[in-house]
């Protein structure tokens, strides 16, 4: 067997072109690693080659010839097995009966589909307890035993979507020992990761996506970690000079000390300070903690170790994180109700403090619709009508809803996930002026985002995360994309 292939492919979704004339060759017996950015291409790629989605051009080949992939029941039969980073597996039921599922060969013979599974894994050097729900099993025992289904299923050719992104160091290494062993035994593994340290730790071959493009592909005996980054990255300009003038420092609203939360993907040690007026921006590839920052600084979520004050008092309880703190989620639907009008959704943040209420306490629907067509008109909300229901709205027009009554409120602290991620540049643009002018009025932000740009524009402050650590941070004045890039690929010596 030589392995699989993409050749000359391009994958568009209406005007925007998600991989363009991708050649990527991943080989019998050796582990490659495809790496790139947020939105590079990588998972469209792997969709692609499993059979779960088609080219709009180029061709997939396999052992030297082409075929067709017209969904992933294809690629099984054709040795393809796929470990996604959501698992696929159903937590009542066992992964003996998990494997039974997935194919037609047992029928309902849990001990042959159990002995089965359970020699597969052993011949990988897995250790798992197939007859256990899968509800009961660690994350990276569950992992651990899709791996194992796709191995027993025929697996040839590995693809392994971001294996490592809920693991420990210790789960990590003896997930890195199994691909070894398996390549070494004549497997195909495709390692999509964004680690460096990953790439430069168990791949053979690495081939660097960014926008969609190839930047750089070949062994990993030829290829240093510094063009590495440089091909993540894409060519910037690496001047360090600020962008803008630098908030000054004034009182401290905002402060996250040594705080961490429980769990595989929790915070570990994370130090973070606000002051007022200040935009502090977090940035880190997708999955590694972002969420969950936000949730602890806005109060959502008390954190198992450490402390977050806000104005110098603990942040504690409903109504005094209603009184200082405005919270953006990453999904914007968290922060609306979708289901009804604009009005109701309007008022989300002031009905626990008792406002529009008449002298008998029922609510003042006049005012509340009074207020919110002059919150939708301020904030360029289209159709500006209180009475629109909000699932009818657009994507940016409920994100400029969202975001305009929490900025309105006057926070002393506004946290922000990923503010204009998937809005049109215009409505990006309203957003982030929004933002600057929260700034302005005296608001500490804490910015977490995906989008790099948006982050040098606005942010005072930069700290970098990675697998639930502030791995890097320093003022604007100190921002260069390689600086970034390391840290956000692991690659954090001399950074400092």
């Amino acid at each position: 067997m030589t392995g699989i292939e993409l050749r000359a492919v391009t994958r568009r979704f209406g005007h925007q072109v998600a991989l363009c004339d991708v050649d990527l060759a991943v080989r019998a017996g050796r582990v490659h690693a495809l790496v790139g950015e947020n939105g590079a291409g990588k998972s469209t790629a792997l969709k692609i080659l499993s059979g779960a989605e088609h080219p709009d051009a180029g061709s997939v080949l396999i052992d030297a010839g082409p075929v067709r992939l017209r969904h992933r029941r294809d690629g099984i039969d054709h040795g393809i097995g796929t470990v996604m980073q959501q698992l696929s597996l159903i937590g009542d039921l066992t992964l003996a009966e998990n494997h039974i599922l997935a194919g037609d060969r047992f029928r309902a013979d849990r001990g042959r589909a159990a002995r089965e599974l359970t020699g597969v894994a052993e011949r990988a050097g897995l250790r798992i307890p197939v007859d256990t729900p899968v509800a009961e099993l660690e994350l990276a025992q569950r992992q651990q035993g899709e791996l194992a289904m796709a191995l027993a299923r025929g697996a040839r050719i590995l693809l392994l979507d971001e294996p490592t992104s809920a693991l420990g160091p210790h789960e990590t290494e003896a997930l890195f020992d199994t691909i070894r062993t398996l390549a070494d035994s004549g497997t195909a593994v495709l390692l999509i990761t964004h680690r460096i340290d990953e790439v430069r730790a168990v791949a053979d071959d690495v081939t660097v996506l960014t926008r969609g493009r190839v930047t750089l592909s070949g062994a990993m005996t030829d290829i240093s970690d510094e063009r590495l980054v440089a091909a993540m990255i894409g060519e910037q300009d690496d001047r360090t000079e600020p962008v803008r003038t630098v908030a000054p420092r004034t009182a401290l609203v905002l402060s996250l000390t040594e705080v961490g939360t429980a769990g595989s993907k929790g915070l570990a040690g994370v130090d973070i300070t606000v002051h007022a007026g200040e935009i502090v921006g977090v940035v880190g590839v997708g999955g590694n903690g972002q969420r969950i920052l936000a949730e602890v600084a806005a109060g959502l979520v008390t954190p198992t170790t450490g402390s977050v004050r806000v104005a110098d008092r603990p942040l504690t309880g409903d109504a005094a994180r209603r009184e200082t703190v405005s919270y953006v989620p990453e999904e914007r639907d968290e922060a609306l109700l979708p289901d009804a009008d604009a009005a109701h959704s309007a008022i989300l943040r002031t009905l626990g403090r008792g406002g529009f209420r008449t002298r008998v306490r029922t609510l003042d629907w006049p005012a509340i619709r009074t207020f919110t067509d002059t919150l939708m008109r301020r904030h360029d909300v289209r159709p500006a009508s209180s009475t629109v229901r909000v699932g009818a709205l657009s994507g940016g027009n409920r994100q400029k809803l969202v975001v305009g009554r929490e900025l309105d409120a006057n926070p002393v602290v506004a946290v922000l996930h990923g503010p204009t991620q998937g809005l049109d540049p215009r409505a990006a643009v309203a957003i982030r002026a929004e933002i600057r002018a929260a700034a302005d009025r005296g608001t500490g932000i804490l910015l977490i985002s995906a989008d790099i740009d948006e982050v040098r524009e606005l942010a005072d402050h930069i700290l970098v995360i990675s697998r639930g650590r502030i791995v890097d941070e320093f003022d604007i004045g100190q921002y260069s994309p390689t600086r970034v890039g390391r840290a956000m690929a692991g690659v954090t010596e001399g950074a400092a």
